[in-house]
């Protein structure tokens, strides 16, 4: 809602603009004054009410967004220029002939309404102050604005300075004891307190708002002077005092409805263990004391969406613990160090999600600048503790903690709050992210890949029934994943098999079990992955229906193809040597055929050119490498079986001739 003079916002039920002077005519300006009336009504009830009838407030919130769209549909008609010619060229309209009468045959002559000829007539006389006063609305807005705003804050700090000064001039001239200082001070902060409480009554919320936070920085203020330089108080009620403060700029925050205020008070609160500190550790009291802070922060996030708050009360928590862990943290304060650690990260967990989780309403997320940081320095720290301190495997706890943490989340925003994609796609993102960790923590070796390969499978079918895209992104980068260490780690590594020569310095049968029980996962992960986005179509990466399942399916196939190579050349290679080469290109023959069979069946070209390129490798290596590198047995049935393939496959080419035609032409059209 703006003015329609200088288009800035109407913040306050006065009868002219703060900004330019515009002034608004009686109807328009009670009209304003109804809706702030209402706003503050619905302000003040949102934290009196109770749950059941909160449907209720939110439609009369919805009456007055409408109401206020016709208010401003008003104002924006009061800005236009045409109103003014309209108004003329109305009037000329519905003027009298010179004969004062209507001519024969045009109709009674309808008089003008006088409400509306006078309504236009003060149109016009706004819009000519309007114009009148266009060329000065620059500066003023400008002269406006710094007289107040930043004389205000000007003058505020410079008060603060004031009482400083004053008390050093006092206590070096010897006039006031410190006692008199300090009290002085503190009345003074509460004068400013009750001023602004005074001017927000008044009508002056912003001038109000100033005031208050001149007055809770003079306590803060005061307070530090009362305990490290005069010493009047000790450190026990001089941390009471603070608390006291930082709640009571929480709760003026809220009912004045400004997170400004609440943003004093949060580095208020945090700084108030560093201006009492005495250089000795009291851990417990510190930990204790931030975490009933970041609570305070948390319940304060489920009634106001004020991100800012929620990002400044992350920094200076991990900012104060870093400070502490630096200095003071050894193993023999593992336990308090780690689980008050993992508490601030479960708190700012919750904070970016707790507005939608209390409220249930559909708002674009802003909160999720934390989330990443957050789990980050959270689980560093962790794994920095527990090496120092336990068995690696332990680090595991923390991250199934955090796992269940996240998939509890994201299964109640699932049944509570459906129409939320974003926040559900990152916290099952964030447990698909720890679940993936503990695995490598826990297992070792080729676990890890099976665990990987399964995760994978869980996710692509939790995605697809949930219908969530999200959760189908981290399912086919788990599984490209897991396959790419199959191929490219656990072959050399684990195995110990060299993945182009397919020699290993065991026997074939060690490791065996393991070794195929991994091929076997991973290759019926690839499997269900092709036959699942193949049966609901998906097109997430590839943009074409079917692309999806046709990538897994090219993927499956590679992979059978390396590991029936691999399982091939260990198997001749140990028990008939002789036969290797002969071997493998009869293995490449017969996968040549099936290639070929499934290309006539499915009508796919594209499969049947791989199988033709495949026969044309598979022909070179026997004329060109097993006529030199085999016995001549062994030669003779490498030689036969291709023959016999190659035959076979030209005879499906004539019989399916007229099929195959067909399919190309359908392709192409």
């Amino acid at each position: 809602m703006n003015c329609p003079s200088c288009n800035k916002p109407i913040i306050v039920s006065s009868d002219a603009c703060d900004f330019c002077g515009y002034r608004y005519d009686a109807q328009m300006h009670a009209k304003i004054i109804l809706y702030f009336e209402l706003r503050d009504d619905i302000n003040r009830l949102k934290f009196k009410i109770k749950d059941e009838v909160w449907e209720g407030i939110k439609e009369v919130s919805n009456k007055l967004q409408r109401y206020e769209t016709i208010l401003d549909a008003e104002l924006r008609e009061l800005a236009s220029p045409s109103l003014q010619e309209q108004a003329g060229r109305r009037d000329r309209q519905e003027a009298p002939s010179a004969g004062g009468a209507a001519s024969v045959g045009e109709g009674p002559v309808v008089q003008p309404a006088v409400k509306e000829t006078k309504r236009v007539r003060q149109v016009a006389a706004g819009i000519r102050r309007q114009e009148a006063g266009r060329e000065k609305s620059g500066s003023s807005h400008f002269e406006v604005n710094f007289g107040q705003k930043w004389l205000l804050i000007i003058g505020i700090v410079t008060m603060v300075f004031g009482v400083g000064y004053f008390l050093k001039y006092s206590f070096e001239q010897g006039w006031i004891g410190p006692a008199g200082r300090v009290s002085m001070a503190y009345v003074w902060g509460i004068v400013f307190l009750a001023a602004g409480n005074l001017f927000r009554k008044k009508g002056y919320e912003i001038f109000g708002l100033y005031l208050a936070g001149g007055g809770i920085a003079t306590l803060y203020f005061s307070t530090f002077a009362a305990f490290q330089l005069y010493h009047l108080i000790g450190q026990l009620p001089s941390f009471a005092i603070m608390v006291l403060i930082t709640t009571l700029a929480a709760t003026l925050a809220i009912v004045y409805d400004t997170k400004w205020l609440a943003v004093l008070g949060l580095i208020g609160g945090f700084l108030t263990p560093v201006l009492l500190s005495t250089g000795q550790d009291n851990q417990i009291a510190l930990m204790s004391y931030m975490t009933l802070l970041n609570l305070g922060l948390l319940g304060i996030a489920f009634y106001k969406k004020w991100d800012l708050l929620n990002v400044f009360g992350f920094i200076f928590t991990y900012l104060l613990y870093a400070a502490w862990f630096n200095s003071h943290y050894d193993k023999m304060r593992f336990w308090p160090s780690i689980i008050f650690l993992n508490v601030f990260y479960v708190i700012y967990s919750i904070i970016p999600f707790a507005y939608q989780f209390f409220r249930k309403e559909s708002e674009k997320m802003e909160g999720f600048i934390i989330i990443l940081p957050n789990s980050l320095l959270a689980f560093g720290g962790s794994y920095y503790m527990i090496r120092n301190y336990a068995a690696l495997e332990w680090v595991s706890v923390v991250t199934i903690s955090y796992s269940v943490l996240f998939l509890a989340m994201a299964s109640y925003l699932a049944r509570a709050w459906k129409q939320d994609q974003e926040s559900f796609v990152v916290l099952i993102a964030k447990a698909a992210l720890f679940l993936v960790i503990t695995i490598p923590v826990i297992f070792s070796k080729h676990w890890i890949t099976i665990f990987w390969a399964a995760q994978a499978a869980v996710l692509l079918w939790a995605g697809i029934r949930l219908g969530r895209n999200a959760v189908i992104y981290c399912a086919y980068g788990l599984l490209v994943l897991a396959a790419g260490k199959f191929l490219a780690y656990d072959y050399a590594a684990v195995f110990e098999v060299s993945f182009f020569y397919g020699y290993r310095p065991w026997a074939y049968t060690h490791m065996l079990t393991e070794r195929l029980l991994t091929s076997v996962l991973v290759l019926a992960a690839l499997g269900h992955f092709a036959y699942l986005t193949q049966r609901d179509s998906l097109a997430l990466v590839s943009g074409s229906a079917g692309k999806d399942s046709g990538a897994f399916f090219a993927l499956l196939g590679i992979v059978l193809f390396i590991v029936l190579n691999m399982e091939t050349s260990l198997f001749f290679g140990d028990y008939l040597p002789a036969a290797r080469f002969a071997a493998i290109s009869v293995l490449w023959t017969m996968f040549s055929v099936v290639l070929m069979m499934l290309g006539f069946r499915e009508k796919s070209s594209l499969l049947r050119k791989i199988s033709l390129c495949l026969f044309a490798v598979t022909l070179g290596k026997v004329f060109l490498f097993d006529m030199e590198n085999i016995s001549t047995p062994y030669r003779i049935i490498s030689f036969i079986i291709l023959g016999l393939v190659l035959v076979g496959t030209s005879y499906l080419y004539y019989k399916f001739k007229d099929r195959i035609q067909s399919a190309m032409s359908a392709e192409k059209s």
